[in-house]
């Protein structure tokens, strides 16, 4: 993370923590004008539908009122939950026994924005493949690191790190995987000229992507041999490139791809090694999508406590 971003998340904060201080010592003053400025809307409304004096003026009155308070709470809800204490239901069993399905979960939605993840967090992050669901899942390798499973246990740069045991499964299963960083050549390589192969002059971009997606982001189901490389050597799936339209138009074609990262990659695995879909078979997290780390969990009541 650089410097400038932390300058940036530390003034955007501020504003915000402000803003919130501001309304908490000015709640009084500020009720006051939402009511007056709502009660001018109901007067304007109640005139133009000719309702003053029926019974129905009370009952417009008592809706618009309603939704005012419900909206105002909600978009304070909605702004708590992106910026400071995100709300999660986790509806999988892939981190048991450290999370079970329908826990809930409250996540410190600051702590990134100063300070890389590190290895052993349980992050929530927007996963890579749909590009629209949240997973939790730990955090078990860095920018820069060469990761394999072997004898069920992860290594990491050549030595054991967690006694947590891992299966040797998906995408990379006993191979070495090193993960991309910031500034590392990533190169693309496609196994054929798909448009060939397919007798077809033009794929279409948007339903391969589709398919994609239907498939579980196995690109090897439907780009059979792309194969991804990090400074020249193999690596794992960045399936944000896979999504990206120019590079896969030009995959398509059976044209090499090569980009320099201006992110951060990682390695997100389940505790529930054998029933987790996780980097094993979809590949790496960038940074920008790690939304929050998992902080506690408060539902249910009889397993509140901090989440390890």
């Amino acid at each position: 993370m650089s410097r400038e971003n932390i300058i940036l998340n530390t003034i955007f904060y501020v504003i915000l923590s402000a803003f919130f201080i501001y309304i908490f010592v000015k709640e009084k003053k500020i009720v006051a004008i939402i009511d007056e400025k709502r009660t001018k809307f109901e007067d304007k409304l109640v005139e133009k539908l000719n309702l003053s004096g029926k019974t129905s003026e009370k009952f417009l009155r008592k809706i618009i009122k309603l939704i005012e308070s419900l909206g105002s709470a909600l978009i304070l809800v909605l702004i708590i939950q992106k910026f400071y204490i995100g709300n999660f239901l986790v509806p999988t069993g892939s981190m048991i026994p450290t999370i079970v399905p329908k826990d809930r979960l409250f996540g410190n939605m600051v702590i990134y924005n100063f300070k890389a993840p590190e290895r052993e967090d349980i992050i929530v992050f927007k996963e890579p493949i749909e590009d629209k669901v949240l997973y939790t899942k730990r955090l078990m390798g860095l920018p820069g690191e060469k990761v394999q499973i072997k004898y069920e246990r992860l290594f990491v740069n050549g030595e054991k790190i967690s006694e947590r045991e891992y299966s040797a499964l998906g995408e990379l299963g006993s191979k070495e995987w090193t993960i991309p960083k910031k500034g590392d050549t990533v190169t693309i390589v496609p196994g054929q000229d798909y448009n060939s192969a397919f007798e077809r002059e033009n794929i279409d971009v948007a339903k391969v992507q589709s398919l994609l997606k239907e498939n579980g982001a196995y690109v090897s189901q439907l780009l059979p041999d792309v194969e991804f490389l990090v400074n020249g050597v193999p690596t794992g799936m960045i399936l944000d490139f896979i999504h990206d339209d120019e590079v896969l138009n030009n995959l398509l074609k059976g044209n090499t791809v090569t980009k320099t990262l201006d992110e951060d990659y990682y390695l997100a695995l389940g505790d529930n090694t054998n029933g987790s879909y996780d980097s094993r078979m979809w590949g790496f997290v960038k940074d920008t999508r790690i939304k929050g780390k998992a902080l506690v969990r408060f539902w249910p009541l009889n397993r509140i406590g901090i989440l390890k």
